[in-house]
C-alpha cells in the first residue's frame, strides 16, 4: 500500500529508518505487538458494528441466518350478512284485448320511471359493497 503511494524507493527508505530506530533485535517484538493491536482493533470493530465475520477468520458456511422479525397475524374481517332481497308484488296483468295509446314523451317517462325503480330495487345498490 505504501509502495503505491510513495513508490518503491520511499518504501526502502522507510524500512531502513525503522531498522535504525528500533534495532534488528526489536523488530520481532514490534511485529508481534502490531499484530496483536490489529487483532484487538478488528475485535473492537466487530463488536461496535455487530458483524460476526472477522476479516482474518474465514466465513463459516454453516452460520446461523439473522433473526427475522415476527410476521404479524392479521385476522380476516367478519363476514357481511346480507339481508334478503325485498319481495316485489307484481302488478295485475292488464286485459290483453285492451288497447292503450301513449305519446312518445309519456312512453319515455314511463320507461325512465321503470328503470329508476329497478335500480332502487336492486340490492346492494351500485357502488356499495
Amino acid at each position: 500500500m505504501t509502495a503505491n503511494i510513495f513508490g518503491t524507493d520511499s518504501l526502502y527508505v522507510l524500512i531502513i529508518a525503522i531498522v535504525v530506530l528500533f534495532g534488528g533485535s526489536q523488530l520481532p517484538k514490534l511485529a508481534k505487538n502490531a499484530g496483536e493491536a490489529m487483532k484487538e482493533f478488528r475485535k473492537a470493530h466487530e463488536d461496535a458494528t455487530g458483524s460476526g465475520v472477522s476479516s482474518s477468520a474465514p466465513a463459516q458456511a454453516s452460520a446461523q441466518p439473522a433473526a427475522l422479525p415476527p410476521i404479524p397475524v392479521v385476522q380476516a374481517p367478519a363476514p357481511v350478512v346480507q339481508a334478503p332481497a325485498p319481495v316485489v308484488q307484481a302488478a295485475p296483468l292488464p286485459n290483453p284485448e285492451e288497447r292503450v295509446t301513449l305519446s312518445r314523451a309519456e312512453l319515455d317517462a314511463l320507461l325512465a320511471d321503470r328503470e329508476r325503480r329497478a335500480k332502487a330495487a336492486s340490492w346492494p345498490a351500485e357502488g356499495q359493497n
